[in-house]
């Protein structure tokens, strides 16, 4: 009897389970040498959303800001993982070096990637916080990208 009861309970607790499935926002089609921006888990097809040359999803997202009304030893950064796939469905993981600081700051970085047989230069320009700054999360940051041929 009691092996019964235990099975029908676990049986009940594996259905009941249900993930959280959070969409992916909408695929941008960007330009080669035009800036376009990047959400936690959302991807950027180059030049066209047909056949792509290259596309570039944003994976992960590393950041930290300093409380409101706080002293803190570092500055606010965001660092996202891109994985690049390209026209043939090679795909290669690609972390990006951190900005400090989203407002204001001057400071970019680049990233020479290899595909389609070729090099591409893959500029970071800023990254911006939608809505409350020292609310932020993964989701409501927003990651500048350029990509020259």
């Amino acid at each position: 009897m009691n092996k019964h009861f235990l099975l029908s309970i676990l049986t009940l607790s594996l259905f009941s389970c249900k993930k959280d499935e959070v969409e992916s926002p909408a695929t941008v089609a960007a330009e080669f040498n035009q800036d376009f921006l990047l959400s936690y888990r959302q991807q950027a097809t180059l030049p066209q959303l047909a056949q792509p040359e290259l596309t570039l999803a944003l994976t992960d997202l590393q950041f930290s800001i300093c409380p409101r009304n706080a002293n803190c030893f570092a500055a606010d950064y965001a660092r996202p993982t891109l994985r690049i796939t390209d026209a043939q469905g090679a795909t290669q993981q690609l972390v990006m070096p951190t900005i400090l600081g989203s407002r204001g700051s001057d400071w970019i970085d680049t990233a020479s990637v290899r595909a389609n047989g070729r090099r591409y230069l893959l500029t970071y320009v800023k990254w911006q916080v939608q809505g409350d700054y020292h609310a932020a999360t993964k989701e409501n940051i927003k990651c500048t990208f350029r990509v020259a041929k």
